[in-house]
């Protein structure tokens, strides 16, 4: 009986230890996460923090429905998705690799599959123009609005998107491209407006109202809660005109400015009428479209004013290459594009040169075809489509060419000046 007792309080102490020993681990291991964390963060070995907790509802439910099994499935459906693919049957394809950035949202060669599945091969089943443009703007939307927000550092997402932008609405790869690209105009004709006939300041003069909107509002600890809200906390006479339009039944964003930039009839003409000199009226229609850059284009008024007035190269004044985009043109959202991929890819640790190159690639082709036709007369609600050559393109391509040669000087040799004397 006492050696049972004995062999009892032994086995008690050990486990006493073990359970001790366990829980000075758990202790240690704790106390180790927070700097582990931090450095995988500062290694930018994890995905944005605020990425990884607002993944949208569909994505996080699969992810957690599949748990482990995801890789494995991923996996499965890639290989799938790439025969049909292959074999010709780009809809089933497009189908498994929605699936695909459900269960992996971090893969991002699957965005970009996607994407061009839909731009460049789902698009040319259809003979129609309209079904085309329908299936463009899809594969644009597609990388624009889902897979660069929650993959903000794979830049050959950006390299992709710029690259459909170039090939797709502004090279000859389409025989309806002129359809395309009159489409793409009247949407941003809708909400932007006409840009000023002037240089790039008086562009950038015009642009800035929205950006400034954009700052004020919806980004950062100034803007809690609504947009809406803080901007009228800040215009409170401006509620009178948001409440008009709901009285007349007009959503106070995209449709306002659609109905705005088509000429107004109606109601909404003597809106116009009444408040178009007010002061309250162009904050208003600067905050309508801020907002709607942001939650409908996943776009940066602050980085087009950057382009706009030439510092998206670097900081240094000598490095400045300002850039009169006309927002209507496909050449200018491909260089909106390639120039953030160039951007954000230099903030990275392991820059992906592959991705980088070709963003530099396609920002240069973009700058080249704006010089032979950056000039837009948009007219009668694009019934009149007419592109003019733009000239002062040629000296932003050529220095943005140098700063590509400094980069690549083996791809991009030395511009050597052009010879001068007798007969030159």
């Amino acid at each position: 009986m006492h050696a049972s007792r004995s062999e009892n309080s032994r086995v008690s102490g050990s486990a006493s230890v073990y359970l001790l020993a366990c829980v000075a681990l758990l202790a240690g291991a704790s106390v180790l996460l927070g700097p582990i964390n931090r450095t995988r963060s500062e290694l930018q070995l994890q995905a944005h923090g605020a990425l990884a907790k607002n993944l949208p509802p569909d994505i996080a439910v699969t992810q957690a429905g599949l748990g482990t099994f995801r890789a494995l499935a991923t996996s499965v459906l890639w290989t799938r998705a790439t025969r049909l693919q292959s074999e010709g049957s780009y809809f089933e394809a497009m189908r498994l690799a929605d699936w695909i950035t459900r269960l992996q949202p971090r893969f991002s060669a699957v965005w970009s599959f996607q994407a061009w599945n839909m731009a460049f091969n789902i698009s040319l089943a259809t003979d129609l123009p309209s079904e085309r443009w329908l299936w463009v703007r899809e594969g644009i939307a597609l990388l624009r609005d889902r897979g660069i927000p929650l993959n903000p550092r794979e830049i050959d997402l950006y390299q992709e998107l710029s690259h459909i932008f170039l090939r797709k609405l502004s090279g000859p790869s389409d025989e309806h491209r002129l359809y395309l690209q009159r489409e793409f105009a009247r949407r941003w004709q809708t909400l932007l407006g006409t840009p000023p006939e002037g240089d790039a300041t008086q562009v950038e003069s015009w642009l800035r109202p929205v950006a400034e909107a954009y700052e004020r509002y919806l980004t950062g600890l100034e803007s809690p809660g609504n947009p809406t809200e803080s901007f009228l906390r800040d215009v409170p006479q401006a509620s009178h005109l948001i409440a008009e339009l709901d009285a007349m039944g007009i959503e106070p964003g995209i449709e306002t400015l659609s109905e705005i930039a088509t000429g107004a009839q109606g109601r909404l003409a003597d809106w116009i009428k009444r408040y178009g000199y007010t002061s309250e009226y162009p904050r208003l229609l600067a905050f309508l479209r801020a907002r709607t850059l942001k939650e409908d284009f996943n776009m940066d008024p602050r980085w087009m004013l950057s382009l706009v007035r030439g510092d998206w190269v670097g900081k240094k004044e000598s490095e400045k290459i300002p850039l009169r985009l006309d927002w209507r043109l496909p050449e200018a959202h491909c260089v909106y594009w390639a120039s953030l991929g160039l951007h954000r890819g230099r903030e990275l640790l392991r820059p992906n040169e592959y991705a980088d190159f070709f963003c530099g690639s396609n920002l240069l082709n973009a700058l080249s075809y704006l010089e032979a036709s950056g000039r837009l007369v948009l007219e009668k609600n694009g019934e009149v489509y007419r592109r003019l050559p733009s000239p002062e393109f040629a000296t932003s391509l050529r220095r943005a060419l140098e700063v590509e040669a400094r980069k690549y000087p083996e791809i991009y040799p030395e511009q050597q000046p052009a010879p001068t004397g007798p007969g030159n």
